[in-house]
Parts: C-alpha cells; sequence; structure tokens
C-alpha cells in the first residue's frame, strides 16, 4: 500500500465531478433542468443567487451554476461599463471562482495532484474579480457602501490567488496576498460592518496562520496565536446567515476536529476552550448542523449522500476510537463515489476507491480483539498492524494535509493508535 487510504481520499474525491463540469463549460450550451429545478434568477439578488449556488454545491450540483455565472459574465462584459455593472461582475467573477476553489479544496490541490484547466479558470476568475474591484475602488462617484463592498471581493479574491500561488509553490507571493486580502477585509468591515461574509474570509486567516504558524506567522501576525479569534470570526458569519455559511459550517467543522489533535492544545484542561473536549463538542454539533439544514431532507431525489461531511465523521470516529462507526461513513464514501460514477457518468479517478476500502480495511484491523488462547488469529492481528507501522516508519502517511504540520500530526495520530493496538495484541 504505497499511498495512504485518507492521502488518497482527500486527494482524489471529486475528480470526476471537475472533469465533467470543464467539458460542459468549455461546450457553453444550455443546461437542462427538471422542473424542480428551474430557476428564477429574474426575482433573486445575487447574493441569494450565489447562497443558492453554494447550498447546491453540497449537492454536487455544480453544473447550472457555472453555466449561470458564466451568462451573468457575458452579458455584463458586453454591457456599459457602468458602476452597477462592474459590481455585478465583479460578484460573478468572484463566486465563479469560489465554486472552482471549493471543488479543488475538496480535491485538496496541491503542487503533486491539480487538473490543470481548473487551477488556471481559478487563477483567471480570481484576478478578473480583483481588476473589477480595483475599477470600482478607484472609480470617483463609488458610494462607501459600494467601496467596502469592493473591499470584501479585492480581499477574497487575494485570498483566493494566495491560495493558487501557495499550491503553485510560490510561498512569497502567497503571503503577500495574504497580507493585502487581510488588510481589504478588515477595510471592508471598517467601511459597513454589515459586510457579513468578511468575518468568514478573517477567520481562515487569523486561524490558519495561527494553526500553522512559522515563518508565515511571525511576518503577519506577529507569532501571535489567533485561532481564537478566528474561530470567533466565522461563528459570527455563521450566526449572522452570511451568504457563505454553508462553507463556513464546513470549514469551522474541519477546524475544531483539527484543534483536537493539535499537540499544543495538550496541557489545556478538558471542557476549556480549545480543549480536545470542548473542541470535539464543537466539531459535533457543527456536522450535526450540517446534517440537519442540509442533509436530512436534501431537495434533490437522486441524492445519495455528501462524502465530504461523511468523511468528517469518519475521521471524528476515528479521534474517538469508534471503529464500527467509523466504518459505516467510510462505506458511505464509497456508496457515493460508486453513485457518481455509476449514475451520473463521472469519471471518478479509481484510486479513490481503493483509499476508501483501504480505510475500511483500516477500521477492521483496529476492531480485531482475538481471543487470547487464538494464536492464529493473535499472530495474522499483530502482522496487519507491523506492516502498517512499517509504512508509517517508512515514509507513509494515513492522512495527508497540504499543510505539512498537520500532516505530521496526524501521522503520530494513527501511528499512536496502532503502536496500542500493537502492546494490547502482545506482538
Amino acid at each position: 500500500m504505497r499511498k495512504s487510504w485518507v492521502s488518497q481520499f482527500i486527494r482524489i474525491t471529486g475528480y470526476g465531478l471537475v472533469v465533467g463540469f470543464l467539458l460542459m463549460i468549455s461546450a457553453g450550451g444550455s443546461i437542462a433542468q427538471s422542473d424542480s429545478e428551474k430557476l428564477n434568477l429574474e426575482n433573486m439578488s445575487v447574493n441569494e443567487i450565489v447562497q443558492k449556488a453554494l447550498t447546491d454545491a453540497l449537492y454536487y450540483k455544480f453544473d447550472k451554476w457555472f453555466e449561470v455565472f458564466a451568462q451573468a459574465i457575458r452579458r455584463l462584459e458586453g454591457s456599459p461599463k457602468s458602476l452597477k455593472n462592474r459590481i455585478d461582475s465583479m460578484k460573478y467573477n468572484f463566486f465563479y471562482a469560489g465554486l472552482l476553489g471549493e471543488l479543488g479544496q475538496t480535491l485538496a490541490f496541491t503542487s503533486r495532484y491539480k487538473i490543470r484547466e481548473v487551477a488556471d479558470r481559478f487563477f483567471h476568475y480570481s484576478s478578473r474579480a480583483k481588476e473589477l474591484a480595483i475599477e470600482i475602488l478607484d472609480a470617483p462617484d463609488s458610494t462607501v457602501l459600494e467601496k467596502a463592498q469592493a473591499n470584501l471581493y479585492l480581499g477574497g479574491a487575494e485570498g483566493y490567488i494566495g491560495i493558487f500561488e501557495y499550491g503553485e509553490g510560490h510561498l512569497f507571493t502567497a503571503l503577500i496576498n495574504g497580507f493585502r486580502a487581510d488588510t481589504h477585509l478588515e477595510k471592508a468591515l471598517s467601511l459597513d460592518p454589515g459586510q457579513i461574509d468578511a468575518h468568514f474570509g478573517l477567520g481562515i486567516y487569523r486561524y490558519g496562520n495561527s494553526r500553522l504558524g512559522g515563518f508565515g506567522n511571525f511576518i503577519m501576525q506577529g507569532g501571535r496565536d489567533l485561532r481564537r479569534v478566528g474561530l470567533d470570526h466565522i461563528e459570527r458569519a455563521i450566526r449572522e446567515e452570511a451568504p457563505s455559511k454553508p462553507l463556513a459550517l464546513k470549514t469551522l467543522a474541519w477546524f475544531y476536529i483539527s484543534e483536537q489533535f493539535n499537540p499544543n492544545n495538550s496541557g489545556i484542561p478538558a471542557g476549556k476552550p480549545l480543549s480536545a473536549s470542548w473542541s470535539r463538542s464543537k466539531a459535533l454539533k457543527l456536522m450535526e448542523e450540517l446534517e440537519a439544514d442540509y442533509f436530512s431532507n436534501p431537495p434533490y431525489a437522486n441524492f445519495t449522500g455528501n462524502k465530504e461531511l461523511a468523511m468528517m465523521q469518519a475521521l471524528q470516529y476515528v479521534l474517538d476510537s469508534n471503529y464500527a462507526s467509523a466504518k459505516v461513513k467510510f462505506e458511505k464514501i464509497l456508496e457515493v463515489t460508486e453513485d457518481l460514477e455509476k449514475n451520473r457518468s463521472f469519471a471518478i479517478n479509481p484510486q479513490l476507491t481503493a483509499s476508501v476500502k483501504a480505510g475500511i480495511q483500516f477500521c477492521d484491523l483496529m476492531l480485531m480483539r482475538p481471543k487470547k488462547n487464538d494464536a492464529t488469529g493473535q499472530r495474522s492481528a499483530c502482522l496487519k498492524v507491523t506492516d502498517q507501522l512499517n509504512f508509517l516508519k517508512n515514509g507513509g502517511a494515513m492522512m495527508e494535509y497540504g499543510a505539512k504540520k498537520i500532516r505530521s500530526e496526524l501521522h503520530d495520530v494513527f501511528a499512536d493508535k496502532l503502536d496500542r493496538f500493537s502492546r494490547d495484541m502482545n506482538c
């Protein structure tokens, strides 16, 4: 097993979705919709359209929104360059990039795993949103509210470009864009506290810099630990129903899962902020909210499930040593993947299936408890756990994040669980 099961899952999830969507976008044709999916866009504001698009992304309904956004951009680019048209075009370009960014995040794009056409489109629409935001800020007739909006989208676009540059290995450029993003998001809120989505962007920036630490955090935040500040920003975006709420819920759940194995929290008493128990409680609540708000009664009859929520739940169960429930969630991921391949004709990378099956095998291994007088069963369990320990010790990873630090922490989590299992079996 050269690649780890969760590493493959993060890198490959949704691969076929992107390929299918790119083919459709390139064709530029209209998207056939059932009566239940027809859109009454004329009576919806841009923010309402965006929130619907981001919610539909949870159900893998990207296709119609790529076309909606592309048509809107073409219309606005061909219209008179009024301030209103530039503002609307800025928003559509930004959220087109946002949908591509959401796909890229689901795919865990890195320098080693990337679909170039997706990355190029992501950079194109982010850059265009940035250009339009600067034009609006420079316009002599723009109002305070319009300048606030321009700062919001400029900061968001700079954040997107920073993510892109980081993935390309251009760390200094990513750092500069991150600093600019922070400045413009702060400016948006100072001009208009109603720009709630700025809290989501600032939350990611504050938390992410603090969580990863190192040179970037020293330069950008003076080395301060602003994790709580970042988490509070994202919680506010959720509480005040920001258009980005679906993404904010998922992001915050991942952050609280991450805090449960953060070694910097080891000395925090149970129940205190950032302790493992406190973070676990927060993560569980957020996953329950995602389930209740979006998946308990999905709007599409053919929706099988959301792979990312299942993956969050699987990892939480692994952290809780509840391997039977983790196995169920990995099986759910497999079910969703097979549905997307067979019933929606998405050419998903076949390594995804292999990696999820390997995750199921990991759970099966941890559930093995042969009786003490069962020498054959004990020998089999010991051989399997030794194989996985050797895999980790030789540089393998049970879960691979883009961030090396978090990847290393997860390595330690799985290595510790395997070590304990080995000792229990007297291997």
